[in-house]
């Protein structure tokens, strides 16, 4: 067993410890998780994210303790262990290290995070697949696939062939409603985020936290739909349909144009720590944590049509589609170190 592999079972024990202890004192297993997560934070990611964790639950009324209480309570512990593990030890830490060595060598910026579709109008599955596995070896282990038209189980099959990432599926509703569930159940390491667009989000969320599926809710953000985002009714509405991630989208997809309105707004929201939700600013946020593994912002997403899109905006030309090149390649274009 190497070093890796046995530090990802003792945390992993710990985990399990968690959920047995929750069932007696969940507010001091909260307090006690946190204090284990500083103890084995190596990156500084981790440890900034445990410490302002530390910091808020010292507030007892804080709705961040429904929060963790909701989430083992109707969430598969399977899931939650996984997607943890991928998304905190195997991403933000073994990947972390990786990617920063890679830029030094390499003197190109390697994103955290890839933003990609999926689905029968997405892009094709071969060139899916060659972005994760070519980002894996780069460090990347966080993929978040935006469904583009029907999600079948050849597009999903793709994702069993990567049970070391973490996965975040941005889906309709209806797409729920369906038979997505039914191709996704032997993928624990996916996080679902449903759109808010329809009144079908509250029976989609239901049949998710029947079937214990860790699941979000998702919008599109812009500067005419401001006013109903940050309205206090909309906020409890979306408690009502208990996930614990409410996460803001660009209306432009594939925008990395950040909007500092929402990103004081999402802190201050956060801060008051009165929803059992966590609020995240997909441009800021993502940016963020990218800026704290590797110094540099870096932000990528690849479109339907295999084109490269980064915070400069689309690049044209067979030179920067993954249909024609390698990820590697492509990076080494559009993320260049100043």
């Amino acid at each position: 067993m190497n070093q890796n592999t046995m530090a990802r079972t003792i945390i992993e024990t710990f985990i399990n410890k968690f959920f047995r202890d929750m069932e007696t004192d969940p507010d001091r297993s909260i307090r006690n998780m946190i204090d284990i997560g500083i103890n084995f934070a190596k990156g500084r990611f981790q440890k900034e994210f445990f410490e302002a964790l530390q910091e808020m639950l010292q507030n007892e009324q804080s709705a961040y303790y429904d929060l963790v209480k909701n989430l083992v309570q109707y969430t598969s512990h399977k899931r939650l262990r996984t997607f943890g593990m991928n998304l905190g030890f195997q991403a933000c830490t073994l990947g972390a290290n990786t990617i920063r060595e890679n830029e030094e060598k390499w003197n190109f910026n390697i994103p955290w995070a890839y933003y990609l579709t999926l689905g029968s109008a997405g892009l094709p599955g071969p060139y899916v697949e060659q972005i994760i596995s070519q980002g894996k070896g780069l460090g990347t282990y966080v993929y978040l696939l935006a469904g583009t038209g029907e999600i079948t189980e050849e597009h999903t099959a793709l994702l069993k062939n990567h049970p070391d990432c973490a996965f975040v599926l941005l889906v309709s509703p209806a797409e729920i409603l369906s038979d997505l569930p039914d191709f996704l159940e032997e993928i624990p390491n996916c996080l679902i985020l449903l759109e808010n667009s329809s009144n079908l989000l509250a029976e989609a969320a239901d049949a998710l936290r029947e079937q214990g599926f860790l699941y979000g809710v998702y919008e599109t953000f812009s500067a005419k739909t401001q006013e109903k985002l940050w309205n206090t009714g909309h906020l409890e509405q979306i408690c009502e349909v208990k996930a614990p991630l409410y996460v803001l989208m660009p209306r432009q997809r594939f925008s990395f144009e950040e909007n500092e309105a929402l990103r004081e707004w999402t802190a201050e929201i956060r801060g008051r720590q009165e929803y059992p939700f966590i609020v995240f600013d997909f441009i800021s946020d993502v940016q963020t944590i990218d800026r704290i593994i590797s110094n540099d912002s870096c932000a990528v997403a690849f479109d339907s049509d295999g084109c490269v899109y980064t915070d400069t905006g689309k690049w044209q030309g067979t030179s920067y589609n993954i249909r024609e090149k390698s990820l590697f390649e492509i990076l080494e274009k559009v993320t260049k170190k100043r």
